[in-house]
């Protein structure tokens, strides 16, 4: 219990660090497997931000402006990259083992999301930077799976969507 005095905590706050945790495990396999010498890059990146996040979420360690500024450029980069390549509105999340991961990453960034809503009122600092830093998240790995994809030669699945009866 020495290095996680919080693992008892019965906190929102604990129970959002603990899935920012395993969005961080995630993003760290898809670091070790990415090729892509910039995405490799942004993704080193976000690994540090999620553990300054963390951190400041514990007990209130530094985040500052400059990392949401980061992260809004990584997100930037990825979007115009995005809408490129892009071909369907909504796609099947598939690919190789990178682009699995990003989409992992994908899924658990929406989940996180929605916990800091529920976990806001346990926060005792102004925490608008992580908040827009955290929405910001989902739509990058939904973007890095994308582009991986293109660059492999996989085509997007779109979903098939059911027409409502009348």
């Amino acid at each position: 219990m020495h290095c996680f005095p919080d693992i008892c905590y019965k906190s929102k706050v604990c129970d959002l660090t603990d899935e920012i945790d395993i969005l961080s495990s995630f993003a760290g396999q898809a670091f070790g497997q990415c090729e892509n010498k910039i995405m490799k890059e942004d993704l080193l990146k976000i690994l540090n931000l999620t553990y300054r996040l963390m951190g400041k979420l514990r007990d209130n360690c530094d985040f500052v402006k400059e990392d949401k500024l980061m992260l809004k450029e990584i997100k930037n980069r990825y979007d115009k990259k995005g809408k490129k390549i892009r071909k369907h509105l909504f796609i099947l999340p598939q690919g190789g083992l990178l682009a699995g991961n990003l989409h992992i990453c994908r899924a658990l960034s929406k989940k996180i999301s929605r916990m800091f809503s529920k976990a806001k009122s346990e926060i005792a600092f102004e925490a608008c930077e992580i908040e827009e830093s955290l929405n910001m998240f989902s739509d990058i790995f939904y973007n890095m799976a994308l582009c991986i994809n293109y660059e492999n030669n996989v085509e997007e699945i779109p979903v098939v969507l059911i027409p409502k009866r009348k």
